[in-house]
């Protein structure tokens, strides 16, 4: 299921449903009571802060040798102390947890492990938008940005405030959503987008529609979940479509970008991972890790918050692969096979702290993740070994992407119950 304006979140696999499931079995069903009132906060409240945002970090001279992909931005703005003004419809069951979720969430150990990096410091909550108009049965895209100007105007809601504002408009059960001819609980859970008014001013704002679940993660947990992915993506690339800011990796970083659907911003990097959603242990709703690039440039687990040992099977990609797909011509590191063709790439097993246990490796195509036909086949003799372990990856290449001729794969290495995957690509010679 899609987050638009970012990637693939497809919790069905094998992998990722059982984390799922293990997350949430250790939820006691107690702690969010959303029946009749009154309603107990769970969050604190976010107040103004009192510092100016950091600065974005920059790599150092220190970055180890081999690691993932680190965050490059477009040049655009960022939001660097989002005001998060939560839109609900009077119907809403769920307005109480919704707005105590967004009031507390720009404050806390979670959201601040992750959008200091991109130059982001505090986030609050806007005045609140109670909406008694009637829910609509279907809308398009097309028609949310001028209804909450209308609602601006109308001075329903906040007015908005340039480099500050990020509308947040919750759909409650029974509105279908629609972007681009698809339908939001079926292609998508949540994506955002901007909006230009009559004087040009353009405004950022996040759609969260209400499905039933979200992978394994039902209610508010499945609400909260998809609003922290857009909240965070809304606040470092809050003008996708006219001015984008970190809405990709760096080049090499392509297969990462390519294995989520096409999605390259920081939510999107991590919604493939086994671990995806999860609640911290200082705060009461669930969330998603999202890519941070000095993790990452110190081979570190990208996807913070984590506590875990970061390990992983890193390919040497010995071809430069052209592409056109985003910001004009660029390359990228990958392999490069025409059909029928092989090459034998070795895989270096290495670790972002120390870890001495057995890691297993499994090659896989993207069809694997997201459906049809594959396109590699793959040879790994020696499945098994421990950091600092080569391991050899025979990849053949017997179809092809006739869109892109672009083919993502990804490398899986497991140990002790966690799972990392690093991304690789085959194209055209």
């Amino acid at each position: 299921m899609l987050c638009a304006c970012g990637g693939l979140t497809d919790l069905s696999g094998d992998d990722a449903g059982d984390a799922a499931v293990d997350v949430i079995a250790h939820r006691d069903a107690s702690v969010v009571d959303v029946g009749p009132p009154p309603y107990q906060t769970l969050g604190t409240v976010c107040t103004p802060p009192d510092a100016a945002a950091p600065l974005p970090w920059v790599p150092g001279d220190a970055g180890a040798a081999i690691r993932p992909p680190i965050m490059q931005s477009s040049g655009g703005p960022v939001v660097a102390n989002p005001i998060f003004v939560p839109m609900t419809f009077d119907v809403d069951d769920l307005r109480a947890p919704i707005e105590d979720f967004v009031a507390s969430v720009g404050c806390t150990t979670y959201w601040n492990s992750i959008v200091p990096d991109y130059g982001i410091g505090d986030a609050i909550s806007g005045p609140t938008v109670h909406m008694s108009d009637t829910a609509p049965a279907t809308i398009d895209d097309t028609a949310i940005g001028p209804f909450i100007n209308a609602k601006i105007a109308a001075q329903q809601a906040p007015a908005f405030i340039p480099n500050q504002t990020v509308y947040v408009i919750f759909y409650p059960d029974g509105t279908d959503v629609t972007l681009q001819g698809q339908h939001s609980c079926q292609s998508f859970g949540g994506y955002h987008a901007e909006y230009e008014m009559g004087d040009g001013t353009k405004v950022p704002y996040a759609v969260i529609p209400r499905c039933e679940n979200f992978g394994m993660l039902y209610g508010i947990d499945a609400v909260t979940a998809v609003t922290s992915h857009e909240l965070l993506e809304a606040s470092t690339d809050p003008l996708p479509e006219t001015n984008p800011a970190y809405q990709l990796p760096e080049p090499n970083g392509l297969a990462w970008v390519l294995s989520t659907g096409g999605g390259g911003e920081i939510g999107d990097m991590c919604e493939f991972n086994n671990n995806a959603f999860f609640m911290p242990t200082d705060y009461f709703f669930y969330v998603q890790h999202a890519w941070t690039s000095h993790a990452a440039f110190l081979a570190q687990d990208p996807c913070q918050p984590s506590m875990d040992t970061y390990f992983g099977a890193a390919p040497t990609l010995p071809d430069s692969i052209p592409f056109t797909l985003f910001m004009g011509m660029e390359t990228t590191q990958g392999i490069t096979l025409n059909i029928g063709d092989q090459k034998t790439i070795s895989l270096q097993l290495i670790a972002g702290g120390p870890w001495g246990n057995t890691i297993t490796v499994e090659a896989r195509d993207a069809a694997y993740y997201m459906g049809g036909k594959a396109n590699l086949t793959f040879s790994l003799p020696t499945t098994q070994g421990n950091v600092g372990d080569t391991l050899q990856l025979t990849v053949t290449r017997v179809g092809t992407n006739s869109e892109f001729g672009l083919e993502p794969f990804a490398l899986v290495a497991t140990s002790m119950g966690y799972t990392f995957s690093w991304w690789a690509l085959v194209g055209d010679p």
